[in-house]
């Protein structure tokens, strides 16, 4: 990837799709689809439970990958048995920035903002969440990554900025509504009706009617205290934080129309919306990435 360029649509879209690929359309896919569907109407609790597990278990073994890659230029550096840090750059006496991926997000969305931040001269640590060390399929909910990034800061910390995204700007939201303080947050493709992000995964999967609404409560149940439907409002009328939200115009799992509400709510909060990019390739865009990076070095 060349940082000086920006990257066509078509690569954009390709990058898009890696990230978040869409459901094979096989005979087995198919055919497990109708399993799921007739399980979920003789047993819509129990499969609901499943799934809702299922669907907050990353893919990723972030630390498993870089074992297996052998040479790579991160620093590990273990909190507790379930997370880490993985440091990328470290300046002497510069500003230093946390990176939380979103659930079942991977570094690799980030590899152009952490070069341009590297570039710029600041200290970036990019956390690995709960459930995304190893390929153990192990849950990571709202509340464990809330919780990871008070962890984050208590054992590597302070930051002086932080970049979130997905969920885990939401989750950044709460950690700040918790007493975390940072002085500039980044948060990028924020879904802040987390209700109808949840309810469009259990679509996904199959699900409707009964079994759906179990399937969202179940997954909101399992990031308590931080319930899907926690109002966000007070929260971010509350934030005293410069706070910058990056969005892509066409998020597909992010409405725009929601994140905007932000400016109106927080006086230290500016929307920057792109053209390019979507949910997740909002993070390879030249641009997007240039005013994250002028915005922590502020």
């Amino acid at each position: 990837m060349n940082d000086a360029t920006e990257l066509s649509s078509a690569a954009l879209a390709q990058q898009e799709a890696e990230f978040d690929p869409a459901p094979p359309d096989t005979l087995k896919a198919r055919l497990k689809r109708l399993a799921l569907v007739t399980a979920a109407a003789i047993a819509p609790v129990r499969t609901a439970n499943v799934l809702a597990e299922r669907y907050l278990s990353s893919s990723h073994g972030f630390i498993d990958e870089l074992a297996e890659k052998g040479r790579h230029r991160f620093e590990i550096l273990p909190v507790g048995d379930d997370m880490a840090i993985m440091r990328h750059s470290h300046h002497p006496g510069a500003r230093r920035v946390l990176v939380v991926p979103g659930h079942d997000g991977h570094y690799r969305q980030f590899t152009r903002l952490l070069r341009a931040l590297d570039k710029t001269g600041l200290s970036v640590d990019v956390t690995v969440l709960p459930g995304h060390m190893h390929k153990a399929q192990t849950v990571c909910s709202m509340r464990d990554i809330t919780e990871a990034i008070h962890r984050s800061w208590e054992a590597h910390g302070p930051y002086d900025g932080m970049v979130a995204h997905c969920v885990s700007s939401n989750a950044a939201l709460f950690a700040l509504d918790g007493g975390l303080h940072c002085d500039r947050v980044v948060l990028v493709s924020t879904p802040l009706d987390l209700v109808r992000l949840v309810r469009n995964g259990g679509e996904q999967y199959g699900l409707s009617g009964r079994c759906l609404d179990l399937f969202v409560d179940r997954v909101s149940e399992l990031g308590a205290p931080f319930h899907l439907s926690l109002p966000w409002h007070p929260i971010a009328a509350e934030r005293t934080e410069h706070l910058l939200a990056v969005h892509a115009r066409d998020d597909w799992a992010a409405p725009v129309c929601d994140v905007q509400k932000l400016e109106s709510l927080t006086p230290t909060a500016t929307v920057a919306v792109f053209p390019h990019g979507g949910h997740n390739s909002i993070l390879s865009v030249k641009t997007a990435v240039s005013r994250i990076a002028d915005f922590l070095k502020a």
